[in-house]
């Protein structure tokens, strides 16, 4: 009998192998399946405590990000617009965001529309082929978040470590072929910046 089981493919497993094993300095990983959850609220609506409760953390100011202990992470993109960042797939979340935020904003589903990379090793030294952004620790410390361009898609760059030894890429599934490409291309060249230390 025949295997009628579907399963979750994702934009990137064609890829997967290649980026994992492509080089020593930096390593690549493609994240397992999260929710993305846009949050659009008024600032002045005297709602922000309450979504701070359900989120388990304030929501982040300009060009920064806050990552719970359960991994949840919060990704500021607007002075009114945030991105909710959830591993575990929790699907009252978006029920709990909508009660609080009610007519004050709007939550929308995003998690068919983007997918992570997380690279770790020296990745200013990569990234710094491919955008203008000064991705080196101090300017970009760890919680930093920004948006901007890699090559030639726009992209959503965290920082995860304090040496910045370990970023995380969101890319929308559109350009996520592209992106992984990209990373595959510039790797076989040497780094833009000498190695880092390590402590």
């Amino acid at each position: 009998m025949a295997d009628t089981t579907l399963r979750v493919r994702g934009i990137l497993d064609s890829r997967r192998a290649a980026l994992e094993s492509a080089s020593d300095a930096v390593r690549i990983t493609v994240a397992p399946p999260a929710r993305y959850l846009n949050l659009r609220v008024d600032v002045a609506a005297g709602r922000l405590e309450d979504i701070a409760q359900v989120l388990d953390t304030a929501l982040p100011g300009a060009l920064s990000a806050a990552t719970t202990a359960t991994g949840r992470t919060v990704v500021w993109l607007g002075p009114d617009e945030w991105l909710v960042i959830e591993p575990g797939g929790d699907r009252d979340l978006e029920t709990q965001l909508r009660e609080v935020v009610g007519s004050a904003g709007a939550v929308v589903d995003q998690s068919g529309q983007r997918v992570s990379l997380l690279l770790d090793g020296d990745v200013p030294g990569l990234l710094a082929k491919g955008t203008a952004l000064d991705l080196r620790p101090g300017p970009f410390g760890e919680g930093a978040a920004v948006q901007g361009m890699l090559a030639q898609a726009n992209v959503l760059f965290i920082a995860r470590s304090p040496d910045v030894s370990r970023v995380e890429l969101i890319a929308r599934t559109s350009f996520a072929p592209y992106v992984a490409d990209w990373l595959l291309d510039a790797l076989a060249d040497p780094l833009a910046y000498p190695a880092s230390p390590r402590s």
